[in-house]
């Protein structure tokens, strides 16, 4: 019998170490690093959770390419990965599909996914590359947006 998908995201968040990850139902949710940053809108105040993954989940300077954050809409099971770049936003795409196919960000009771690249100056979106990676993203179920710094998302 399976799991209510809430009692999977319990079970998941259980698994973080506890210093990685807090909730939280601010207006405006900001993550920042490597002068990017990225600011989802909360304007209804969604609990949230705001998860550290690089440093966090897992130890700064590891082997395994990922991404820097990740939040979580308690509610819908929507998760946003998000990686902050400065200028190398195919790297930037890498790390973000690592850690979609990771387990470990990624539990069976995520309901949508949507991975962040944030950095400055990225070619266009419709560059041929881009384009090729966002076609990867949706077989992973999930969907890719590059955006300029300062970046805005509406939860």
């Amino acid at each position: 019998m399976r799991k209510n998908p809430k009692e999977n995201l319990d079970e998941w968040v259980n698994s973080l170490p506890d210093s990685s990850y807090t909730t939280t139902s601010e207006s405006n949710i900001k993550f920042e690093e490597n002068k990017s940053q990225i600011t989802f809108s909360n304007k209804s105040q969604k609990k949230c959770l705001k998860i550290n993954v690089d440093g966090g989940v897992y130890p700064k300077g590891g082997k395994n390419t990922r991404c820097d954050k990740l939040l979580v809409e308690k509610e819908k099971l929507r998760f946003y990965f998000v990686e902050l770049k400065g200028a190398d936003i195919e790297h930037a795409i890498k790390q973000l599909a690592s850690s979609i196919c990771d387990s470990k960000l990624n539990p069976d009771c995520a309901q949508s996914k949507i991975a962040f690249a944030v950095g400055k100056n990225h070619f266009p979106a419709t560059n041929p590359l881009i384009q090729g990676w966002m076609k990867k993203f949706k077989k992973f179920d999930a969907t890719l947006e590059i955006r300029n710094t300062p970046a805005k998302y509406e939860l």
